[in-house]
């Protein structure tokens, strides 16, 4: 069984372009800090980035961290990830989120062993993590269940949707696949009050801000310590809260 990790980035997004390759602390980006985060885990790691000439940047990025890249389609993105790789199963991660849970990577592809076609965690409404302001978690998807989701999203009415949005069919159509949903650790379970992604500048300069504080009292990046110092600073759930009243997921 052949498992690839894959990391989704592009320097276009329109609420904040370029800020996956922004100097987030020390001058590391997140795409970096990932990375470093990954190196726990024995799994080979590609970016899949697109054909914009904007995103030449991430492909000098990954030439110099010697990082394997493939460059595809902008908008059909669930077709770059079945053209990045050819691995059974696919670890998808977002590069907006610098506080990845690579625990929990780990779990997943234990539980993927079972023949799922996908697997991830969901909050206390069954939603799952990768639709909730979160951003730490992974999802883990066979090769297999992103083909089906690519032949079957042909003539859908919302092909363009589907089709933008790796594995929304997937998990849309339980019926169609094994999907497993594992429930989230509880100290985030039930937590409908926390952003850590980065979509915007704001968001951008409070997880700078988290980081900092965290790195300042010798803490490790955890997910108890994630969520306890964001909540041990009210300036900082302000603006979480503000981003999640802001953005639907």
């Amino acid at each position: 069984m052949e498992i690839k990790i894959i990391i989704q980035a592009r320097l276009s997004s329109t609420r904040m372009p370029g800020k996956v390759l922004l100097d987030f602390v020390e001058g590391e980006s997140i795409l970096k800090l990932q990375l470093q985060s990954l190196k726990e885990l024995s799994f080979p790691v590609k970016i899949a980035t697109t054909t914009n000439p904007k995103d030449g940047a991430i492909e000098k990025f990954a030439e110099k961290n010697q990082i394997e890249l493939y460059r595809g389609s902008e908008n059909d993105v669930l077709e770059r990830f079945i053209a990045a790789t050819q691995a059974d199963y696919i670890v998808r991660i977002c590069s907006d989120n610098p506080f990845l849970d690579v625990v929990s990577i780990q779990e997943f592809i234990t539980k993927m062993e079972e023949g799922v076609d996908y697997i991830s965690f969901s909050n206390h409404h069954g939603i799952p993590a990768i639709k909730t302001h979160w951003g730490v978690f992974a999802e883990v998807v066979s090769r297999e269940a992103l083909l089906k989701a690519h032949q079957e999203t042909a003539n859908h009415p919302e092909v363009a949707f589907y089709r933008e949005h790796v594995t929304n069919y997937i998990y849309d159509y339980p019926e169609k696949f094994k999907v497993k949903l594992l429930e989230a650790p509880k100290v985030i379970r039930n937590r409908d009050d926390l952003r850590f992604t980065i979509d915007t500048p704001e968001d951008f300069k409070n997880m700078q801000q988290l980081y900092q504080i965290i790195k300042k009292e010798g803490s490790d990046f955890s997910l108890e310590n994630l969520v306890k110092t964001a909540d041990a600073h009210p300036e900082i759930k302000k603006v979480m809260g503000e981003g999640i009243a802001r953005f639907s997921k």
